[in-house]
């Protein structure tokens, strides 16, 4: 049940804590800060290193700031490991604390993905993310202060993302023409430039279904380009491959078989947009208004 706290016992390394966290686990004991100790390895955030690789402490908790790497190695071996075992808890409650302040912002989906390129193996989990966004979803709130930032293709599977693919995949228009352009950078849509603009270059522009577009958040029907996070979030400008954006494909499929549109007007120099123009049926005439 959802109000029963979920303790995971042995999880007891920054790099865990935050895949740990985000899975819904709210608790957690380890004895590994000494047990790393024990074994002179000194946890960071992002891995264990052996005492005696390390030439800089990368840290300023009180006993890094007390010894150099050089002196921590001299301490008779009990105290060495002691030292050693207080840093490893202050890293291990670093961490969770850094988790707890993604959380608080909102983006603790940001800070995963950020800790899974710490190691190739870690980076697997990445996988794991984005196959169950269903249940990531269950615990995410459907609107945030924040804006959220989207960087690559992983990006599509967010949970707050796809809320709004589920939302366009079932929106109707009476209209039979769609206008489609890329999403504007000043949001809603409908208060850019670039919209109104459009509005005044479009012959007849009230007869058109108006759409933007984000990769990540496929499209974007101008009346509900309000919403959270269709105003909300702030995306890399990069060159993004079509192919790897299923969920764009699979809203912008079952948007045109919602909606019956006779025309499609578009930029054409649009590489991005052309991919999926092209698998339209035939009988949809595609125009350029570029």
């Amino acid at each position: 049940p959802e109000s029963v706290p979920l303790h995971l016992f042995g999880a007891g390394h920054p790099l865990t804590i935050p895949f740990a966290i985000a899975l819904g686990c709210d608790s957690f004991d380890s004895a590994s800060y000494m047990l790393y100790a024990k074994q002179l390895r000194y946890i960071t955030e992002d891995g264990t290193r052996n005492l005696s690789d390390i030439e800089l402490f990368p840290c300023n908790c009180e006993i890094c700031s007390k010894y150099t790497p050089e002196k921590l190695r001299q301490l008779e071996e009990t105290t060495k490991i002691n030292e050693l075992a207080i840093h490893n808890l202050y890293a291990i409650k670093l961490e969770v604390d850094k988790v707890k302040q993604a959380i608080h912002e909102g983006r603790l989906w940001e800070y995963v993905i950020k800790k899974a390129r710490a190691h190739p193996k870690l980076f697997e989990m990445i996988d794991v993310m984005t196959e169950n966004y269903e249940f990531l979803g269950l615990g995410t709130p459907k609107f945030k202060e924040r804006a959220i930032f989207l960087y690559d293709k992983y990006d599509q599977f967010r949970p707050e993302i796809q809320s709004f693919h589920k939302i366009v995949r079932k929106f109707k228009s009476k209209k039979k023409k769609l206008l489609i352009t890329k999403e504007s950078s000043t949001k809603p849509g409908y208060l850019s430039p670039e919209y109104l603009a459009l509005k005044k270059k479009v012959k007849d522009f009230d007869s058109f279904q108006v759409c933007q577009y984000s990769p990540h958040l496929g499209l974007i029907p101008i009346e509900i380009s309000d919403m959270f996070p269709a105003a909300h979030h702030v995306a890399s400008r990069i060159k993004y491959i079509p192919e790897e954006f299923t969920e764009f494909e699979k809203t912008w499929e079952d948007f045109f078989k919602k909606n019956k549109f006779l025309e499609i007007h578009y930029d054409k120099k649009d590489e991005f947009l052309k991919y999926f123009v092209k698998i339209l049926p035939k009988e949809i005439k595609k125009k350029s208004f570029g």
